[in-house]
Parts: structure tokens; sequence; C-alpha cells
């Protein structure tokens, strides 16, 4: 851990209120998604990170900021025990409300060749992921990764993750491939996101996914 780990130590677990509308992100890199919340006004209980490098650039922009009170670890997230990030980020009473996250996509990149990815072992953190939405128990999970994902060659770690979904009560909806360029960024940067839902608590969201900000429909209407 850096110098900057003591930020994040010694504080008393938060409470939170009724109405707030609290989340977790996992594989959180350097808080892009927990910023997206924020402006979305989610407030961000915990964040897991293992590069201590982006942890630093989520503490110094998000943490010491204001924006978000979130307790940042600097740890392995297959070796962090949700039941001890659900405990120590105040989730035991309020509950988490959304699991946030963009496992490392390295594996399921379309630039890797003759299948070069599929054994990478990082996509085994996939699975991971579900482990914290199994104990969390969020009303929805949100997962971000490469469109990759999506190729045959990688079906067998999607199907796994559908089945852990459907054995713990959760649906998945259908996996929308979105590009950064209909939402106000300044590339073509194209992402899979999956969308699931605790179905014994609430239903599917009726629009999924939304419109652009600058999607070509938009601009035509």
């Amino acid at each position: 851990m850096t110098d900057d780990a003591s930020f994040d130590l010694d504080v008393s677990p938060p409470t939170w209120n009724d109405d707030d509308v609290v989340a977790c992100d996992v594989f959180a890199g350097a808080g892009g998604f927990s910023l997206g919340a924020y402006l979305a006004g989610i407030k961000i209980a915990a964040a897991v990170e293992l590069n201590g490098h982006a942890c630093n650039t989520y503490r110094n922009n998000l943490v010491k900021t204001g924006l978000t009170s979130a307790k940042l670890y600097t740890e392995d997230v297959t070796a962090l025990s949700p039941e001890t990030l659900r405990r120590e980020a105040g989730l035991d009473k309020h509950g988490c409300d959304i699991l946030i996250g963009g496992p490392p996509c390295q594996g399921f990149s379309e630039h890797r060749i003759n299948g070069a990815g599929i054994d990478d072992p990082r996509n085994k953190l996939l699975l991971r992921y579900f482990e914290f939405v199994r104990i969390l128990r969020p009303t929805f999970f949100l997962v971000e990764n490469v469109p990759g994902l999506l190729w045959a060659r990688h079906r067998g770690f999607l199907n796994d993750f559908y089945r852990l979904a459907d054995a713990a009560e959760y649906s998945v909806l259908e996996p929308a491939v979105l590009n950064a360029r209909d939402y106000g960024v300044p590339q073509s940067r194209r992402r899979v996101f999956l969308l699931g839902f605790d179905r014994r608590t609430t239903s599917a969201p009726e629009c999924w996914p939304g419109d652009g900000t600058y999607s070509e429909r938009r601009h035509k209407a």
C-alpha cells in the first residue's frame, strides 16, 4: 500500500439514509464508473482496486475532493472477503442497491489473436465479481467489459456467469454494446454492459439501454 492508504483506514462504518441509493465499485480502476455513479446521484460506499497508482488517482480525484466517501480497498479482489466489505462499508443494515464493476478485459480483448485469451487466468475474475453479487445482494448489478466477451470462444465464461446469476435468483438482460462517442466522449470506444436485477425484489427496467446523449437517433428526432 502507499502512504496515502492511511486516508481510508480507522474510520467507523458510515450510516446511510433510507433514501440514499448506495453502490459498491469492484475493479474500480481510477474511478470512472464511480464518477458516473456520483453524477447520477448515487453514493459509493466502497471501491476495490488492486493497482496502487489507480487507487491514488481514485483517492485524489474522488475521495479527497469530497465527491465520494467511499472506503477504498487497495487489495486483491480474490483475497478480500465480501462480508468484510459489507460490514466495513456500513451495508449490513442499509444493504447495497447497485454493484458496478469492470473486471479485467485483457483476456477477452479483440486484439488477442489465435484464441490467445481463452486461458487467461484474469477471465475468471468475471465469476469472482459475481461472488460479491451473491454476498452483497444488490438490487441491480452492472458489468462493463470489451465486446470480445461476447465472442463464441468466451461463451463458456459468460454461460457460467449466467448460471450463477440464475441460481442466485438474478435475471440478466440482453448484453448491450455501447459506444462512448454516443455519450459525449470525444473518442470511439465500444464496450459491452451486462445489467442484472434481483427478481425477488424488483423487475427489469422499462428501458435498456437508454438512448445515447449524442446518438444519431437523438439528433434525427
